[in-house]
């Protein structure tokens, strides 16, 4: 008698391998199907549970506002060294109405010019205050100075970088509201378990009970490429150490045995001098730590050469010097950032021959570098 196989080993399935299973088993239960043996209401108990991953594991590919993020901060760093600039040059002026004026702003931006080095945050608070100061204090000053236009210019510029940096906030405030795969990755498989004994069972009333032959087939074949897309998933997980998947016989897995801990890289920062509300933004020269687990660092030769990669969107790899490589833990290691390369975005990728066989794991956001 047919029926849909249990799935095994599903926790040390990796969450591309679990993605992917039931992707492609939610694609062979259509609606349509669904519906002609009405099944409507598990299909759908399904597909939601498998819409939530799906967004949790799209979800990890970054926040769609950083972009906009850096490129207010910049706006805004841009505007005040405009500002700055312009009332510098005024006090060469030959007026000495406008050359005294811009002196004593001048003497009150000082104080201001360090922002740029600050936390995003502090960085709109120190301009915000700058705005505040000049507009009520100094009001005057920057008219007979002629930079009230360049003031004004900064207002609108820090009140757009405001704006974008809370909306990421409220990204980052949902995206710690949502499920983890840890916590969907369950309830999708309990959802899709009742969904396929209730698919075996129907075909089983369909065969030996109805005797319908054309619902029996179809049914069958249904059953047939489920179990299909399941042996697939165990061989894939075969190929990495995981149980064996030779047909009608199965080795479980020893329950003293660890669960297998899938390869990633859990974080990447700035050890000094970083950005709180952007981790990710890196300088040039710093030191930087890398946090991961389910491997160690070792290159093919043996030493940490060509183990830790930058990957820029035109896919050229520059590698990090193994000497600048520090640190080293089953679990971490410390690396200088390239002091020469082009500011951009980064995608850290490490290959590593742990256990004698490649491995290559990439950081699922990418950095920028400033």
């Amino acid at each position: 008698m047919k029926k849909a196989n249990d799935i095994s080993y599903l926790n040390n399935a990796r969450n591309g391998e679990h993605y992917q299973l039931y992707s492609s088993l939610l694609n062979l239960v259509t609606e349509e199907l669904a519906e002609k043996y009405g099944l409507t209401t598990y299909r759908s108990r399904f597909a939601t549970a498998f819409a939530k991953e799906n967004k949790v594991y799209v979800g990890n590919q970054g926040y769609i506002q950083t972009e906009s993020v850096l490129e207010k901060s910049t706006a805004t760093n841009l505007r005040f060294r405009a500002l700055d600039l312009a009332i510098q040059s005024k006090q060469l002026s030959l007026d000495a109405d406008e050359a005294a004026a811009a002196k004593r702003l001048v003497f009150e931006i000082k104080k201001y010019r360090k922002a740029a080095q600050k936390s995003q945050t502090d960085q709109i608070a120190m301009m915000k205050d700058l705005v505040d100061t000049f507009e009520t204090e100094y009001t005057e000053d920057m008219a007979t100075a002629g930079v009230t236009d360049l003031l004004n210019d900064l207002k609108t510029a820090v009140t757009d970088f405001e704006t974008v940096l809370y909306e990421r906030a409220d990204e980052q405030m949902a995206r710690s509201e949502m499920e983890t795969m840890k916590s969907i990755r369950p309830k999708v498989e309990s959802a899709f378990d009742d969904l396929a004994n209730l698919i075996t069972a129907l075909y089983l009333v369909a065969a030996y009970i109805d005797n319908d032959s054309e619902k029996a087939t179809e049914l069958e074949t249904l059953i047939d490429a489920i179990n299909t897309r399941i042996l697939h998933f165990q061989s894939t997980l075969s190929r990495r150490g995981v149980g064996t998947t030779e047909k009608g016989s199965e080795e479980e897995t020893d329950p003293e045995e660890p669960e297998t801990i899938t390869p990633e890289i859990t974080a990447v920062y700035q050890k000094e001098g970083g950005d709180p509300e952007n981790p990710l933004l890196l300088q040039r020269g710093e030191q930087i730590a890398l946090k991961y687990k389910g491997f160690t660092l070792k290159g093919q030769d043996g030493t940490l050469e060509h183990v830790i990669g930058l990957i820029n969107d035109q896919d050229y790899t520059e590698w990090i010097k193994p000497e600048t490589i520090t640190n080293v833990t089953e679990t971490s290691c410390e690396f200088t950032m390239v002091d020469d390369l082009t500011e951009g975005k980064y995608t850290i990728h490490i290959e590593t021959y742990d256990g004698g066989n490649p491995l290559v794991v990439e950081f699922a956001e990418m950095i920028t570098l400033r």
